[in-house]
């Protein structure tokens, strides 16, 4: 074969691979759906553009179920007043000064995961403290710190919490699941715990 035509082959198939890989990215990351599950732009209402899924009872409707809590935490009547989840929601999370709420096994995409809900203070004032622990084939790879956020008195939603692109990639590239660990300084009411599994913070 002469020398152009391997040559336009080789482009040819270069093309191919190039689109291939193109297409595969956008399914995963552009169209609303992640290997965790149908995502959605909740918090566009705040100027966050970013898809994020519902963690499993993230809104508290089934009661503590799937969360492990401490030092008083417990599901109490009164859902975030914007209803992002669904209009029928009913419930929330209080965690007393000191109390804890943990997560455990929560998917993540390939990327560094945003994590983001919406608190309030009984009190006016107090701080909740987000913790990331990945966990790999053969138990805790890493205990990530995910930042702390000034709650006030009336509901917001949060900053997003996340990890550094070198906590990524010290910690996360091995890990296959993350523990979320959310702890109260001050009362904290909290509702509707979202993962972005696709933006680097």
């Amino acid at each position: 074969m002469p020398r152009t035509s391997l040559r336009l082959v080789a482009l040819s198939l270069t093309i191919v691979v190039c689109a291939a890989f193109a297409a595969t990215a956008r399914a995963g990351l552009g169209l609303g759906t992640s290997s965790c599950g149908p995502t959605s732009a909740v918090f566009a209402p705040w100027g966050d553009q970013h898809q994020y899924f519902l963690t499993p009872n993230g809104g508290f409707e089934a009661g503590s179920s799937g969360w492990l809590l401490s030092g008083g935490a417990r599901v109490v009547p009164g859902n975030e007043p914007f209803y992002v989840h669904s209009a029928q929601d009913s419930s929330s999370l209080l965690l007393p000064d000191g109390a804890s709420a943990d997560l455990p096994l929560v998917c993540f995409g390939s990327n560094t995961p945003g994590i983001r809900f919406f608190a309030t203070s009984p009190s006016g004032s107090a701080t909740v403290h987000v913790r990331i622990i990945a966990h790999g084939l053969l138990g805790v790879l890493s205990i990530l710190d995910g930042g702390t956020y000034r709650v006030g008195s009336t509901w917001a939603p949060t900053a997003v919490f996340g990890t550094t692109f070198s906590q990524l990639n010290s910690a996360l590239l091995g890990a296959k699941s993350i523990e979320i660990v959310l702890t109260a300084s001050g009362p904290v009411q909290l509702d509707d715990v979202y993962v972005d599994p696709f933006t680097q913070y």
